[in-house]
């Protein structure tokens, strides 16, 4: 019997390739939380402390230096890769994202029911680890959670 070997190519277009990446991305974050609720908080830390330290890293690499920096790499790479609806204004000295739509939260709520007190321990990680990518730039963090939309403003 013979075989053919097929090389697959890119046909799938941008909102196919985000839903498929968003769902990946979910499915993880569901995953890490039910696990981590069964753990040591400390093993949790450690797990954001490297998610942490992964992102900051790509933020400097791409030159990432003032808050308009910040919130433009974060904008682009969760429009880009997940189709999130955001905005973003500013300036060098201070400068907000506002999450319209955050794909990935709304994929994590469609795939897993939470608890309120779910919601908010999840809500409060996320500011805390933008708050410490924040601190590492030598910046602020203002989060304002509305009810249909989540802003974070950087500042020097």
């Amino acid at each position: 019997m013979t075989t053919t070997a097929t090389k697959i190519e890119t046909k799938w277009d941008a909102k196919k390739i985000q839903h498929a990446t968003t769902a990946a991305f979910a499915s993880v974050h569901l995953a890490a939380h039910q696990v981590f609720a069964k753990l040591d908080a400390k093993v949790r830390e450690e797990f954001e402390a490297l998610l942490r330290q992964s992102r900051i890293h790509h933020f400097k690499e791409i030159g990432v230096k003032t808050p308009l920096d910040l919130v433009r790499a974060i904008a682009e790479s969760e429009h880009n890769l997940f189709g999130s609806d955001i905005e973003i204004s500013g300036d060098d000295q201070k400068a907000t994202l506002k999450y319209n739509s955050c794909a990935i939260w709304n994929h994590m709520q469609k795939q897993g029911k939470f608890t309120p007190e779910q919601e908010k321990a999840m809500g409060e990680q996320c500011i805390a680890n933008w708050t410490a990518i924040a601190k590492e730039f030598g910046f602020k963090l203002e989060p304002n959670k509305g009810q249909e939309t989540f802003e974070m403003t950087f500042s020097k």
